[in-house]
């Protein structure tokens, strides 16, 4: 009986070592990139500035065909001659809800059809000496017609600064402009738009992307995003995700990512309920969306997190099938025994 007892107990050992092996996670090394700061701003803000002085950023209600110049100071603290380089960028949205005021992605003109950065003109750069200070000038030409809504986007200010190897180091200040024209009704916005859904990886992760459209020329604060896909033959089989404290640009579009981990893909036809809810208003889009055989076979495939669980419940179902063979196999052991002592 005791070589039964140990016989068990080295199967439990054995596969409590596997499980704990299967499971281990690999940390990546991370270093400190923070370095000292080549160059300082200050955005001096007109009087007219909506919401005052102290708010940060260009806030400006302008009359069409009007002017104005407004100007932000460059200092250069260092030892040496600097030359900082300017772009203005169009506000975008960033996966998941995140305001961008530093991508170089050329906005859609189907989303944007008259961009906020062609009514600002910025010196391409600004050579500033050691120790001196100068003002970056931005003019700002309205267009005849009013437009309506905001247009959003910002002076974007970097500088080169060497580290002493072959390498540079980049410093990018955002300074925010916003032009605010005629306000829209709460009626005659088109609200968040969801067109398209795709099985793929982002950052080499599965998931399911949702490409997400605000057609309208209003930022979307505070939002709040729920998505549940229910497969229409098997409800067991549903993928759920909620996203908070989003910021949405206007007239931008975006990516969600419901991140799949560890779930394995199951091909089919899903009900699609999506809940939006901002500071602006509140939408429902509830449809239809199918995930092919095709994309659900590759996707596990390559989800490395689905792979090692299935790895582990692979190894739990063969550790319990060794342990009831081992069961059955003393019961059998121990009744021959029993039978034979009664004898």
């Amino acid at each position: 009986m005791k070589k039964h007892i140990v016989l068990i107990s080295l199967l439990l050992s054995f596969w409590l070592l596997l499980l704990n092996q299967s499971e281990q996670l690999v940390s990546a090394a991370t270093s400190d990139d923070t370095q000292k700061v080549t160059f300082m701003i200050y955005p001096e803000l007109p009087k007219d500035n909506l919401g005052g002085r102290k708010l940060g950023y260009f806030n400006l209600r302008l009359k069409p065909s009007t002017e104005k110049t407004v100007r932000i100071k460059v200092m250069n603290p260092t030892d040496k001659t600097i030359t900082v380089k300017t772009k203005v960028r169009d506000a975008q949205t960033a996966d998941n809800g995140r305001i961008d005021y530093l991508s170089a992605k050329p906005v859609s003109k189907h989303i944007l059809a008259q961009p906020g950065s062609h009514f600002l003109t910025v010196k391409p750069q600004l050579t500033v000496k050691s120790g001196a200070e100068k003002w970056l000038m931005i003019k700002i030409k309205m267009p005849e017609k009013p437009f309506k809504g905001k247009k959003a986007m910002a002076i974007n200010l970097s500088a080169m600064r060497p580290t002493g190897g072959s390498v540079n180091n980049r410093y990018v200040y955002a300074v925010g402009v916003t032009l605010n024209g005629i306000k829209v009704i709460k009626k005659d916005l088109k609200r968040l738009e969801m067109p398209t859904m795709q099985a793929g990886f982002v950052h080499k992760k599965a998931a399911l992307q949702f490409k997400m459209v605000n057609p309208d020329p209003v930022f979307l604060k505070k939002g709040q995003l729920s998505i549940k896909l229910t497969n229409q033959k098997v409800g067991f089989f549903n993928y759920q995700m909620v996203q908070k404290k989003m910021h949405i640009a206007p007239n931008s579009k975006f990516d969600v990512n419901l991140m799949l981990g560890g779930q394995r893909l199951v091909p089919g036809k899903y009900t699609m309920v999506a809940k939006f809810k901002s500071d602006q208003y509140q939408k429902q889009i509830k449809k239809s969306v199918k995930i092919t055989k095709t994309d659900a076979k590759y996707i596990n495939e390559h989800n490395l997190d689905y792979q090692r669980r299935r790895k582990v419940v692979f190894l739990f179902e063969t550790i319990c099938v060794l342990l009831v063979i081992g069961v059955i196999y003393y019961i059998k052991i121990y009744r021959t025994r029993s039978k034979q002592n009664d004898k």
